[in-house]
């Protein structure tokens, strides 16, 4: 997961501000969390990745959820990278996706289910295993020169879960000073949106001051306005820099086409640019 752990902070230095001895110091990582699973939390980042591409920008998307949906969309059917690995199985793991004068690579890094538990129990065990599935890990993120990293994760992930802490530990020790990013999904019932805060509390991102943003999902017809004091509320309260309100999408919803012809709502669009400026004035800092 992308939320810092206080314990890799120490070990690797300040994860919010750019280093000079970062390999791309331009580069940011965003991980995309959420209390809950069917909030639409791996479509905000399909739909995210999608609109830096059309602004020009190479993303990487690392599909870190355990149901790979991002993964599917994309047309990577095979196993993931962890599982192919575990199973000394040759698999396409990842993908590249041209869209407009950027691009998206897709790696499947889990998304076959709750395997990955077995499957982690083996790297530790057999070191070998291990260093084959990091060198793989290791060749995606370096292919080529990413401005702009997603992570779509599992439900109510902590920086202390082996399907977190393993990833980001090898990340930052092939990138170290990328800026760390959290932006939470939430649906628009109040119990949801409040375990996000306290979720967001929990992990350190506010107090870490690392919350790039707070989007309210699904949200009917004809009743956004009313989620805008709500939301107001929640960007104080976890200290984000952006918030969205997202009406809920039947052509999402129901969405069965390929990954270039996924919906980008103009509120994603938005949000895109904002990130685009705000990494601007960080990479100035």
């Amino acid at each position: 997961m992308s939320c810092l752990d206080t314990r890799l902070e120490r070990r690797y230095g300040p994860t919010t501000s750019y280093k000079k001895q970062s390999l791309y110091p331009r580069t940011v990582r965003v991980s995309i969390l959420s209390s809950k699973g069917g909030v639409g939390k791996s479509t905000v980042t399909i739909s995210l990745s999608k609109a830096l591409a059309m602004m020009g920008f190479s993303v990487l998307l690392i599909d870190r959820d355990l149901v790979g949906y991002a993964s599917y969309v994309a047309g990577i059917k095979g196993p993931g990278l962890i599982a192919s690995v575990s199973d000394g199985v040759d698999s396409t793991v990842y993908k590249e996706i041209a869209l407009g004068d950027g691009s998206v690579t897709v790696l499947k890094y889990f998304g076959d289910g709750p395997r990955y538990k077995i499957d982690i129990d083996k790297f530790h065990k057999d070191r070998k295993l291990g260093e084959k599935g990091w060198e793989i890990y290791r060749k995606v993120l370096t292919t080529k020169k990413f401005s702009f990293v997603l992570v779509d994760n599992a439900q109510l992930v902590r920086p202390e879960d082996d399907i977190v802490k393993h990833e980001l530990e090898k990340f930052i020790e092939i990138y170290p000073g990328f800026p760390i990013w959290q932006l939470f999904v939430s649906d628009s019932l109040a119990r949801t949106i409040e375990d996000n805060v306290s979720y967001a509390e929990s992990i350190g991102s506010v107090r870490d001051g690392t919350v790039l943003g707070f989007i309210i999902n699904m949200i009917r017809p004809g009743e956004v306005e009313k989620f805008r004091g709500v939301l107001d509320n929640v960007l104080k309260r976890v200290k984000a820099k952006f918030g969205v309100l997202l009406p809920f999408s039947e052509d999402i919803f129901q969405f069965t086409g390929t990954f270039e012809e996924f919906p980008v709502l103009q509120e994603i669009k938005d949000l895109a640019s904002k990130v685009v400026e705000l990494k601007t004035m960080a990479s100035r800092s």
